[in-house]
């Protein structure tokens, strides 16, 4: 199976560098410039948009042709407010745009690729409300970051009190639910949850429950408590085997309880 998906790879590459007739080629029948992309030599992004409506984008980027996907790997992506001197940094480990967008041209000469961020098809990073507050965070895409080849994501709260300058970003990384957020991550708007899921195989994955906190201190109103856990296991607690079985824990302060109603054999 890796060896059809690494010949499909070679072939979609060489398809998008066929109108290159001044390419060099490896042995491989890869561009010969993609020795460069190590992950150790950069390559410059400008984009040409402002984003969302408020903030200047370039990306300092060191992709590796060897990740999955091909060109992943770690970036320095820096945020300019628009009409200010507010600026930031956020490293981020697997960024990702794309082969099309690569050209020797520009890591030879250090020249930035610019373009429309409105232009790519998936986003490297995006500004959404992850904890219904009505404020968009900052959502970095780690592509094939997370669980079974799943894109995970790394979170930043931009905080900003009204009427005063003040801007801070907090990172939420090592913060849950935050620091599990991958493409699995179901949103309920209407009860303020997310559903966190954990897959360990057949009859051994998890869920869980994480409920919205709401503070009444600005820059503390982004947590969530762990409300549900649910556990699908085929041994029982002295180790026997036993049919697949879910198990319902209700999480009341810190502590689980088991619902037998909701728990049982599965098919």
């Amino acid at each position: 199976m890796k060896k059809l998906l690494l010949i499909f790879l070679l072939l979609i590459t060489q398809f998008a560098f066929a109108d290159d007739d001044s390419a060099e080629y490896m042995d491989n029948g890869l561009p010969l410039y993609y020795q460069l992309l190590d992950g150790k030599t950069p390559i410059y992004i400008e984009f040409k948009d402002v984003i969302q409506d408020r903030y200047l984008v370039d990306v300092e980027w060191y992709p590796d042709w060897g990740l999955v996907p091909m060109f992943n790997g770690q970036a320095n992506i820096n945020f300019k407010l628009k009409d200010t001197d507010t600026k930031f940094t956020i490293k981020a480990d697997l960024f990702h745009i794309g082969t099309q967008f690569i050209k020797a041209e520009n890591i030879e000469s250090k020249e930035p690729i610019k373009l429309k961020f409105s232009n790519l098809t998936i986003n490297p990073f995006d500004f959404r409300d992850v904890n219904f507050d009505g404020t968009d965070e900052l959502v970095i895409r780690n592509s094939n970051g997370g669980q079974r080849g799943y894109d995970s994501y790394s979170v930043y709260l931009i905080q900003e009190l009204e009427d005063t300058s003040y801007f801070n970003v907090l990172d939420l990384r090592n913060v849950m639910p935050y620091s599990a957020f991958d493409e699995t991550t179901v949103f309920d708007w209407d009860n303020g949850r997310v559903e966190m899921y954990y897959s360990g195989g057949a009859c051994s994955s998890e869920e869980e429950t994480y409920e919205r906190v709401y503070s009444q201190y600005p820059l503390q109103d982004y947590r969530f408590k762990l409300v549900e856990k649910k556990r699908w296991d085929y041994e029982d607690e002295d180790g026997n085997r036993i049919p697949c079985t879910k198990y319902v824990y209700n999480v009341v302060d810190g502590r689980e309880i088991l619902d037998e109603a909701r728990s049982g054999p599965v098919d």
